[in-house]
């Protein structure tokens, strides 16, 4: 599954996948964007997910194992923030 970074969030915000899932966050704004786990800015809820900064036209993926809810957003703007649930 992919995650769009955008100038004004993450698209979509909230996914459900399945255990095993690789998600993909793709930069298409203009600005580097950040993947960085809750809490803001300690980033200690899942260190896995804290992916940095993406640079316009890159992305990074992370593999999902195990279920839960991971919320993240980006350090550079804490108002964009999203959600996955892996069941």
């Amino acid at each position: 599954s992919t995650i769009t970074i955008t100038s004004s969030g993450f698209q979509p915000g909230s996914l459900t996948i399945k255990a095993g899932e690789t998600i993909v966050w793709d930069n298409q704004s203009s600005n580097t964007g950040n993947v960085s786990s809750s809490p803001h800015p300690a980033h200690t809820d899942y260190p896995p997910l804290n992916l940095g900064d993406i640079a316009p036209e890159t992305s990074v993926s992370l593999i999902f194992s195990t279920a839960g809810t991971y919320k993240y957003h980006n350090h550079l703007d804490a108002s964009q923030f999203g959600s996955i649930t892996v069941q």
